[in-house]
């Protein structure tokens, strides 16, 4: 199953990025081609590249409201589809969908020779988008796709909610507090589910034999019974009307919601949580990238880029991975709580292709689960 991760636009700044996007997108005579979901590089961003001295550079934007239409695009341009949209030169990708675009030859391997900070990466970006020809990570694969902006599940809540006294959740078992029962909402996708059970268990999220994790099928039953609905896409909104006491979601969507409702808290669970980054991929019937197309690689590996891509976007540069917290940029420490700390980050992990063995493990315990 394929993850559908929606854009969260809030207020008079969403429509004024989605004005400055549209901008971008009349322009016949581009250098540079993209397709995203709105919002995923800030339109701010988009302009300043386009400033840059000596580049001249002119961007059109294909923007999708989500990732599956950008996958579908991908498709449509592989299957040559006569009414596709115009190719564009670089796809914003989750790295959950890497694996299926590769299987299905839908993106080319990279040469990131000339992508100048390249090495300057922590080796998690390297192994995460190092494959083989089935979208397996590989040491001996290759390089097929480039991160620019990456965040991590967090559990948000109502303290007003909890009963009097009560302590605050920190941790992945707290869902299971009965002051929780039917007052939850998960994401409506198995691995994230699954995942973070096997995270309050203390293994992997990606475990080849989910069935063989002790305690796992009782924690799920115990899980189930919290929740009163799965949703990817409302989640936000069950907790600010009421209807959920606490929710799990990503960070970059949490992020702006705890500026407006500065009564929320959040909290990043001391065991390891689950992370999802973007990715630029390339069309594979693409010939190399032209000029401008490296150099807009490039800008996304820069220091300006994270700087800002960390205030318009709320999200973090691949450049920020590991480093020390109170060092990120002002945006992502507010609140505190909500930073990842390298120490969770080592026991934090992506969500990797399993053979169909596995997968097929996967999908009994979640349809065993919703039943």
């Amino acid at each position: 199953m394929l993850m559908n991760r929606r854009s969260f636009l809030a207020g008079a700044s969403g429509a004024t990025l989605v004005t400055m996007l549209a901008g971008c997108q009349r322009s016949s005579s581009a250098s540079l081609r993209l397709a995203m979901v709105v919002n995923s590089v800030p339109a701010q961003l988009l302009e300043a590249f386009q400033q840059l001295p000596e580049r001249g550079s002119s961007v059109a934007v294909t923007p999708q409201e989500s990732l599956l239409g950008l996958y579908s695009l991908l498709q449509d341009w592989h299957a040559q589809v006569d009414k596709a949209a115009p190719m564009a030169d670089w796809v914003s990708l989750a790295d959950y969908w890497l694996a299926p675009a590769i299987r299905q030859e839908l993106v080319q391997p990279l040469e990131v020779g000339e992508v100048s900070r390249w090495k300057e990466l922590d080796r998690v970006w390297p192994e995460l988008v190092r494959r083989d020809r089935s979208g397996i990570p590989s040491p001996e694969g290759r390089i097929w796709a480039v991160p620019y902006r990456w965040s991590h599940l967090v559990l948000l809540y109502d303290p007003a909610r909890l009963p009097r006294k009560s302590a605050q959740l920190k941790t992945w078992k707290d869902l299971l507090r009965p002051e929780l029962a039917r007052r939850l909402v998960l994401p409506d996708h198995p691995r994230l589910v699954l995942g973070l059970a096997q995270k309050a268990l203390k293994a992997s999220a990606n475990s080849a034999d989910p069935a063989a994790v002790a305690g796992l099928d009782t924690f799920l039953a115990k899980l189930h019974q919290q929740v009163r609905t799965y949703d990817s896409d409302y989640y936000l909104e069950s907790l600010i009307v009421g209807d959920a006491t606490a929710v799990v979601g990503w960070s970059d969507e949490v992020l702006p919601l705890l500026r407006q409702y500065r009564h929320l808290a959040v909290a990043v669970p001391p065991e390891g949580t689950l992370l999802s980054a973007q990715l630029w991929v390339r069309p594979q019937s693409l010939p190399a990238p032209a000029p401008a197309a490296v150099e807009w690689l490039n800008f996304c590996l820069g220091n300006d880029f994270a700087t800002q891509l960390a205030i318009f976007g709320q999200t973090a540069s691949p450049l920020l991975w590991g480093g020390n917290p109170q060092q990120q940029p002002e945006p992502l420490q507010t609140p505190p709580e909500i930073v990842l700390a390298p120490a969770i980050a080592d026991q934090s992990e992506f969500l990797l292709p399993l053979n169909s063995e596995a997968e097929d493990c996967y999908g009994r315990l979640w349809q065993s689960l919703r039943v």
